[in-house]
């Protein structure tokens, strides 16, 4: 279906109108807009003929808007004021060593963005540019320069490098309020608030970690559901539960002592994360400067 309006006013006019509708002259928006006053008269008449109404009174040398003209006026400075906020983001796409890097927002939260002070450090030339989505859109006819995606790094048309071998175990906060009795053993599990992680495809689920630790009649359904790791990771942290979460995602938290890995005992998750870009993009310095250090800091 074909969106797009059928009837717009003269685009090149609305410059001119939204200077002399502010100023009250057309003399004084000819002068902001170094155009000569004649121009800007031509640009409001268009708009007179296109919308068959006067925008303006014309006072002596003064001109006043009219009720359809203050309406318009409003519409055209909200759609200005956008169409320059649009503007100023594209410099961010020419900007000297930005790189665009895409990736969860889990990641980027637990493990990406505690590391970015090292790069600033290590490479200070590069501005990286985080954008965090769940989605992984091509490379070859994005704006994005790296991403960090979550799968089998079978993708095609993009060099792919796995970052880490990861694996999910219980974590719970030392806060935590104990219900029941102390965690000394996987059976004592059945007695708490289990946090789910609800992905796609992921099948490193409680079950089959009570499966593993050999603990039967569990109840692996009930208690908090979160589709995402960083959140139910969070979650843990504050005491609400134990989660089944990734290692690598909660590394810093439990180095922190914000969480407990009471077992040694994981499964291993058959998507891992992995470094992606394309040889293109690999070409242009920052971009190879940013994807070798994000492959050294994942050692």
């Amino acid at each position: 279906m074909n969106r797009r309006p059928k009837r717009l006013p003269p685009l090149s006019a609305l410059r001119g109108f939204e200077a002399a509708a502010r100023l009250g002259s057309f003399s004084k928006a000819a002068s902001e807009l170094h155009m000569t006053q004649s121009a800007i008269s031509h640009q409001i008449k268009l708009l007179e003929e296109f919308f068959d109404q006067p925008l303006f009174k014309r006072i002596n040398r003064a001109v006043e808007l009219t009720d359809a003209g203050a309406d318009f006026l409003e519409t055209t400075t909200k759609s200005l004021d956008i169409l320059a906020q649009g503007s100023y983001r594209l410099e961010f796409y020419k900007k000297p060593g930005s790189v665009v890097l895409t990736t969860t927002p889990a990641f980027a939260a637990k493990w990406l963005i505690p590391r970015l002070p090292d790069l600033r450090e290590q490479h200070p030339v590069i501005d990286p540019w985080i954008h965090t989505t769940d989605e992984q859109d091509s490379l070859e006819h994005s704006e994005v320069d790296i991403g960090i995606w979550y799968g089998h790094g079978d993708w095609s048309g993009v060099e792919a490098i796995k970052l880490f071998d990861d694996a999910v175990t219980p974590l719970y906060a030392p806060t935590m309020k104990i219900r029941g009795k102390d965690i000394e053993e996987p059976a004592d599990l059945r007695n708490q608030v289990l946090i789910h992680v609800e992905q796609v495809e992921r099948r490193e689920d409680w079950r089959a970690w009570f499966s593993l630790a050999e603990v039967e009649e569990t109840d692996t359904v009930t208690g908090l559901n979160l589709s995402d790791t960083g959140l139910a990771l969070e979650c843990a942290a504050s005491g609400q539960g134990v989660v089944l979460g990734s290692k690598i995602l909660a590394a810093d938290l439990i180095k922190q002592g914000q969480l407990i890995q009471p077992f040694e005992l994981s499964v291993p998750t058959e998507q891992n994360y992995y470094l992606v870009s394309t040889p293109e993009k690999l070409e242009q310095t920052e971009v190879r400067q940013m994807f070798d250090w994000l492959a050294k800091q994942a050692q």
